[in-house]
């Protein structure tokens, strides 16, 4: 996790809410800072109530942000590279998830953080996946205290993970493709609700849109719809990829197949997944066999998916090219 230089060290900010969560959350800190990472303090819900600033200026080494006092910190330019926000209050949370607020803290959190972890209550975390930000990933508190060592030690290696990925990936594109038969673009939704959630998580993942296919380091054929036969009539075909003349070497492949079809029947081969849309899931098929990936709460299965492709696409890196 650290870097050559410190200027160039992972940044984490650590927003702390009310409870024994917030007041036992110095030791997910402490692991960060043993990491290398620059650790920062934001105080929010009176969460001044349940841990001391000067503990956490012996951790941090800099005074927290809090309704009344802004560090030298708070002005700097430098954005941080992911922020965890511990026990919110149900209000906070509102705020967090609509993205508008006049709450500098609130206002700083959005800003400055790509991506925020939510540690919350599992009573608290929404359950109506249509609302909840791709930027936001929730993770339920333990319900007992003596269960919070091995809980922020789990969160540690979930964030060093998602670190780690996402810093490989920084380069890749994807192009999201989703061509929906001229006949059929009169009675058809052109951008459905789905294909956006799945969008803004391949975003919320740190990935960049590409100019064009060709360029692009994961290609997605989007549409799972019927198709149109030679005699007009509505049929399900199965899903045909991205033809790779001019693609790049390593390409990942993802295509959409219909529920209507067989995906046993289907054959994968690899750096190709086929994907199909289940009730609160996706059928994601490979070389390996068939997996779902399920909605969970706080987190839709386009999210998790994402993450999944996140895995692979970082797994191939130009330094192991090189080697190779």
């Amino acid at each position: 996790m650290k870097s050559r230089t410190r200027k160039n060290r992972t940044r984490v900010l650590l927003a702390l809410g009310k409870g024994i969560a917030s007041s036992s959350a110095t030791e997910l800190a402490m692991l960060f800072c043993h990491a290398g990472c620059e650790v920062k303090f934001a105080l929010i819900d009176n969460g001044h109530e349940w841990i001391s600033e000067s503990a956490i200026k012996q951790i941090s080494g800099c005074a927290p942000l809090t309704a009344t006092h802004r560090p030298g910190w708070f002005f700097s330019q430098q954005p941080f590279n992911l922020a965890v926000v511990v026990s919110p209050a149900s209000l906070t949370q509102q705020l967090l998830q609509a993205g508008i607020t006049s709450d500098p803290i609130l206002e700083f959190l959005l800003q400055k953080n790509p991506v925020i972890w939510l540690l919350q209550e599992p009573g608290q975390i929404p359950t109506d996946h249509e609302d909840i930000d791709q930027h936001l990933l929730f993770r339920a508190l333990p319900t007992q205290s003596q269960q919070f060592s091995p809980f922020y030690q789990k969160i540690f290696a979930e964030c060093t993970a998602w670190l780690a990925a996402h810093r490989k990936i920084s380069r890749k594109t994807y192009w999201l493709n989703y061509q929906i038969p001229e006949q059929l673009k009169v009675i058809a939704n052109i951008r459905p609700t789905w294909l956006m959630r799945f969008d803004h998580a391949l975003q919320a993942c740190g990935l960049k849109t590409a100019n064009s296919a060709n360029e692009a380091n994961l290609i997605i054929n989007a549409y799972d719809g019927p198709q149109l036969d030679a005699d007009n009539r509505l049929v399900f075909a199965e899903p045909v990829a991205h033809e790779q003349t001019d693609c790049l070497s390593e390409v990942l492949q993802v295509v959409f197949a219909a529920p209507e079809i067989d995906l046993q029947t289907l054959v994968t081969k690899e750096n190709l997944l086929l994907v199909q849309r289940r009730n609160n899931a996706l059928h994601v098929a490979d070389t390996h066999g068939i997996r779902v990936v399920p909605d969970v709460s706080g987190q839709c299965c386009f999210t998790r998916f994402c993450a999944q492709l996140v895995n692979h696409l970082s797994r191939a890196t130009p330094e192991r090219e090189q080697q190779s």
